[in-house]
C-alpha cells in the first residue's frame, strides 16, 4: 500500500502525571510502537523502563513503528496532545515519499507539519499581511517563525521527581513486584 510508511516519534517535554504514563504507554502498545528499527514491540513494563531511562540520562524518548497508515501514530499523538507532552514526528508520504516533520507542544492549538527536507516556509502573502499590521504584526510574524522553527521544542523527557519516584511504582506494579523492577540497562 502506497499510503503506509515506517515513522519515529520524539518525545520530550514533563511527564505531568501517572495518568498520562499510563495513557501514552497504552498508545505505544496499541500501535505496536518498538523502541528501535531492529527491535520487537513494546511491552507495557518495557515501555515504562525506556521512559524511566530517558528521564534519568536526560534525552528524548524516541520510538519507532513500520508500516504506519500515514506515517503517523495517531494514538501515541492523541495521548501526547492530551495529557500535555510534546513530540516530534519523523517519516515520509505522499506518492513521492516526501519527508516530513510535524511537532507539537503544550499551548499550540495544533500541530506544526514541515514538509521536505528545506525547512519551514511562511507565505509571501501571510508576511506582507502580519507586516501590515504594524509592531503587532511584525510580533506575530516572529512568533509564527519561532513556532516553524521550534524555537523552545524541549530537547529531553523529563519528570518531577515525585513522577520519576511514581514511574517506579507503575513499573513495579506492571512487573507484579515487591521490590520496584530492575529496567534492563540501555544499550
Amino acid at each position: 500500500m502506497g499510503d503506509r510508511a515506517d515513522t519515529s516519534i520524539m518525545i520530550v517535554g514533563t511527564i505531568p502525571s501517572a495518568g498520562a504514563v499510563k495513557a501514552l504507554t497504552a498508545a505505544v502498545v496499541a500501535e505496536n510502537a518498538k523502541p528501535g528499527w531492529e527491535e520487537g514491540v513494546f511491552e507495557d513494563g518495557d515501555f515504562m523502563c525506556s521512559l524511566q531511562e530517558a528521564i534519568e540520562q536526560g534525552r528524548p524518548l524516541w520510538i519507532y513503528g513500520s508500516d504506519k497508515l500515514g506515517a503517523t501514530m495517531d494514538d501515541v499523538e492523541d495521548a501526547c496532545r492530551q495529557h500535555g507532552i510534546a513530540f516530534s514526528v519523523n517519516g515520509e508520504r505522499g506518492p513521492s515519499w516526501d519527508s516530513f516533520k510535524k511537532r507539537w507542544m503544550p499551548g499550540w492549538a495544533e500541530p506544526v507539519t514541515i514538509s521536505g527536507e528545506d525547512g519551514p516556509s511562511i507565505e509571501a502573502s501571510e508576511v506582507a499581511s502580519l507586516l501590515r499590521k504594524g509592531p503587532d504584526g511584525a510580533a506575530e510574524l516572529a512568533a509564527l517563525a519561532d513556532r516553524l522553527t521550534g524555537a523552545g521544542f524541549p530537547e529531553i523527557v523529563d519528570a518531577s521527581p515525585e513522577m520519576r519516584e511514581e514511574l517506579e511504582r507503575l513499573i513495579q506494579v506492571e512487573y507484579g513486584e515487591d521490590e520496584p523492577a530492575a529496567c534492563a540497562p540501555a544499550p
